[in-house]
């Protein structure tokens, strides 16, 4: 008996702790190490694997590098290429700039993204420092120390919390990391960059003008071949960017980005067997085309309730329709639409006129899960007029007390009139 006991005990200490399968908790079959997705406008997570995991991150660095390009010198501006050039590794990407070239921000951003330039990162790094510092004649390896400095700087801006950038390149060092979290994070304020946007974008590109002998033209292809229509085994139609990387150390890696049905999505997946980020990239994507969309909980102007209004005006209405104060639109996953729940507190129980137009009668909250989503304001679609005495008295309500009011008066006067009428009797009879 104690054994069945306890059995039932342990079962329900189960049930009670079983935690239901959201439309969230999804395992896709990916196979690199570390990955995220994220919607880009709202920033919220969709899937994600080892997000926070320490992991190296190449050449999606340059992503970081671009936006602090992009953030301090002007696009046209042009800058001459030094023997920086020289410091890149023999086995590291190159664009091909050779010392004397001038070239200008924006090709030189291009340069950087494109072909994956790390002569490109050298020259921006080391062009920036000198800026930053007003020192021309800073030394190669002071500009990259300051340039490092700058990049943690604006990634701690952006919200990075557990990365350490000490190259503009991402050649590899113990203590250049970062995870796929903070990337996705830097990936979105990069692409709020509209001339980023624009090159990450493209497939191919030209640089380069014949108005200039120092401005050599060069011919690029994107690394990054989920645009690249020409391979149907890698190509996404949706594809907008951004980043690949590739060293040793980190494996395969890729940020990219997608857009589709309103929904601009980021993915970064971090040391990927080979050629696996296109497919793992891919399968993120559809998982979050396919599983979630924007739905308008809430709109300004909506009726969401109507309530009685004690202490009214009998010459208007006795019920108040209620308004909300303005729109809630979500990311949601397409499942969960149907289990957002709502809960209205009123600002008084009952609700006491007068009431005006406009007046703040509550507050809707909106909860899935059991967190709250939003809580908006709700406000009277019209003002109520608060009853008079004389309403009360003239009103249909007081009828009955009216009545009653006359008939115990009647009855009081023919009470009265009846002693008056027995004492006059017995005056007489005395008489």
């Amino acid at each position: 008996m104690k054994r069945k006991f306890c059995f039932v005990l342990t079962f329900m200490f189960l049930l009670m702790n079983i935690v239901p399968i959201s439309a969230q908790e999804t395992s896709l079959p990916l196979q690199s190490e570390a990955v995220i997705l994220i919607e880009e406008n709202t920033g919220k997570v969709l899937y994600e694997k080892n997000s926070s995991q320490k992991m190296y991150p190449a050449s999606t660095t340059k992503v970081l590098t671009a936006l602090i390009a992009l953030e301090n010198a002007d696009l046209n501006e042009v800058i001459k290429v030094g023997n920086e050039v020289y410091q890149v590794p023999l086995d590291a990407s190159k664009a091909g700039h050779n010392p004397g070239d001038e070239i200008t921000l924006k090709d030189l951003v291009t340069s950087l993204l494109l072909p994956s330039g790390n002569d490109s990162a050298f020259v921006i790094a080391s062009y920036l420092a000198k800026k930053n510092t007003g020192n021309d004649s800073l030394d190669i390896n002071s500009a990259m120390t300051e340039f490092a400095a700058i990049m943690n700087e604006r990634a701690k801006e952006i919200g990075v919390k557990n990365s350490n950038f000490v190259n503009p390149h991402g050649y590899h060092n113990e203590n250049h990391y970062t995870t796929a979290y903070d990337l996705a994070l830097i990936t979105r304020e990069a692409l709020k960059n509209p001339v980023f946007r624009e090159i990450v974008k493209q497939p191919s590109a030209n640089i380069g003008s014949e108005s200039s002998p120092n401005q050599q033209k060069l011919s690029f292809r994107n690394r990054n071949l989920l645009l690249d229509s020409r391979n149907s085994n890698t190509y996404y139609p949706y594809a907008t960017g951004v980043k690949t990387g590739f060293t040793d150390e980190a494996g395969e890696c890729l940020v990219a980005s997608a857009t589709k049905d309103n929904l601009n999505l980021i993915a970064v997946l971090l040391n990927s067997p080979v050629d696996a980020r296109w497919n793992d990239a891919k399968t993120l994507f559809d998982y979050g085309f396919e599983n979630f969309q924007f739905h308008q909980v809430a709109k300004k102007g909506d009726i969401i309730d109507k309530v009685y209004v004690d202490k009214h005006s009998p010459k208007g209405p006795s019920e108040l329709e209620v308004l909300i104060k303005e729109d809630y639109t979500g990311l949601f996953h397409k499942n969960d639409i149907s289990r957002i729940q709502k809960t209205i507190s009123w600002a008084q129980e009952p609700l006491v006129a007068p009431i005006t137009e406009g007046q703040n009668v509550g507050e809707v909250t909106f909860i899935l899960d059991g967190e709250i989503l939003s809580k908006i304001e709700l406000i009277a679609k019209y003002g109520i007029e608060k009853r008079t005495i004389w309403d009360v008295m003239f009103s249909i309500n007081a009828i009955p007390y009216w009545c009653g009011g006359i008939g115990g008066v009647l009855i009081l006067f023919t009470i009265s009139n009846a002693i008056r009428k027995r004492k006059s009797r017995r005056g007489f009879h005395f008489k």
